[in-house]
């Protein structure tokens, strides 16, 4: 454990459930034949310990504080609403504590990273909590300076963070059901991305500084020049498509502590979500944007392709048990605190499965036959891709997931085989 100089200047008294413990050889824990067990202050807590800078943690985790609280779109015929702002998920897991949250409008994800080597703990377990972020805890977070001492606690009663200017604990709140569906088809998104660009702390300050405040509604694609990365109206070959980046200007205020960015995408027309990761001294701070500013992450369909093929990882993601991490390519143990029920249905995959059962769906030469209200609709499913009749497919063209038909005609084929 280090000595925190500067901590004993606050005035804390702490409590502890339980004594620590030193268990000898006979308990089995490890080859030198003796294990300490340190208290804690909190017999649930998931994470206690002090962080390596206060002023970089403070500054993000105000920053994904802030994005819950931003509507980045309101559609036309809508008043902007005075929404409450929404709290973040805090996970503690293997290699880094992270904090989530998103957009009003579901088209924004932000998550700070809060790495191990940015990290002293004196206890640590896997846990996931959702909780308040506050104004009291707006205002410790904006006083704090580089080189201050702060103490994180979390546990299942919540977050608590400690400064020199004192300590402010937020309670446990309840997850907006309008997150988790959104949150869910994330992790099918960005488990599909790979690495697009990569950027020095210049390079990032010089990008970020010259997008513009308003884009328009036409897509942009990323186009890494030797001096760095800039917006092309044109597609081309290792091109990612970014829908909106205006939305990227609320990473401006961390350029100051920034070292570099990394963006993850896909090589695909217009119509893709994207990945920023701001790196920073000991964490990281990601934002995602959806393909397009009126668009929320909850109806892309990226779970539906997945689902329909049994995909585990995706399927644990639709239930809230795991997030993607894009920087170490691979799902990471996120029991998201909500009732389990919500996500329990797919409607388009549900659909297809009726579609099935109710003997609508036939087979017909080099192509599937739907049955629709009115007409059947005609299915192709070629290796150059998959197509089909109905007014679903003919506005968006797969770019937001397959459709009902197409997913019963999957099935319906792989029932045959």
């Amino acid at each position: 454990m280090r000595n925190n100089q500067g901590m004993g200047a606050l005035p804390v008294t702490y409590r502890y459930a339980v004594s620590s413990t030193l268990d000898n050889g006979d308990s089995g824990y490890s080859n030198s034949g003796m294990r300490l067990g340190l208290a804690t202050t909190d017999p649930g807590a998931f994470l206690e310990g002090f962080v390596e800078r206060a002023d970089v943690v403070a500054a993000a985790l105000l920053k994904v504080g802030d994005i819950a609280g931003t509507r980045f779109y309101t559609p036309p015929n809508m008043v902007a609403a005075a929404l409450r702002a929404a709290d973040p998920i805090v996970t503690v897991g293997d290699g880094a504590v992270r904090f989530e949250s998103l957009s009003t409008d579901c088209g924004v994800a932000a998550r700070l990273d809060l790495l191990d080597d940015g990290l002293d703990t004196t206890a640590r377990r896997p846990g996931t909590t959702n909780v308040d972020v506050g104004p009291a805890l707006r205002q410790l977070l904006a006083g704090v300076r580089r080189r201050d001492p702060m103490r994180l606690s979390v546990s299942d009663h919540g977050l608590g963070v400690e400064t020199l200017d004192g300590k402010v604990h937020e309670r446990v709140v309840d997850l907006p059901e309008r997150w988790v569906r959104s949150l869910a088809e994330l992790q099918a998104l960005s488990s599909q991305m790979e690495l697009a660009a990569e950027l020095n702390a210049a390079q990032t300050r010089e990008f970020l500084q010259s997008i513009p405040a308003r884009s328009g509604r036409e897509p942009y694609w990323l186009q890494q020049v030797p001096s760095g990365l800039r917006l092309s109206t044109s597609p081309g070959p290792r091109r990612v498509a970014v829908g909106s980046p205006e939305r990227l200007r609320v990473l401006q205020p961390l350029l100051r502590l920034a070292t570099g960015l990394r963006v993850y995408g896909t090589e695909t027309a217009a119509g893709a979500a994207t990945w920023w990761m701001l790196d920073l001294p000991g964490a990281r701070l990601g934002l995602a944007l959806s393909p397009d500013l009126s668009r929320g992450f909850s109806g892309e369909g990226a779970l539906l392709d997945d689902l329909a093929a049994k995909n585990p990882d995706v399927d644990r993601a639709r239930r809230g048990l795991v997030g993607y991490d894009v920087t170490d390519g691979r799902f990471f143990e996120r029991a998201l605190p909500f009732d389990k029920q919500a996500l329990e249905t797919a409607p388009r995959l549900d659909k297809a499965r009726r579609l099935i059962d109710q003997g609508k769906v036939r087979r017909e030469g080099d192509h599937t036959l739907v049955a629709g209200s009115y007409a059947d609709h005609v299915v192709w499913l070629r290796s150059t891709g998959e197509t089909c009749t109905c007014k679903w497919f003919r506005k968006h063209q797969g770019t937001r997931g397959p459709c009902a038909h197409v997913l019963a005609a999957r099935l319906f084929e792989g029932e045959d085989t």
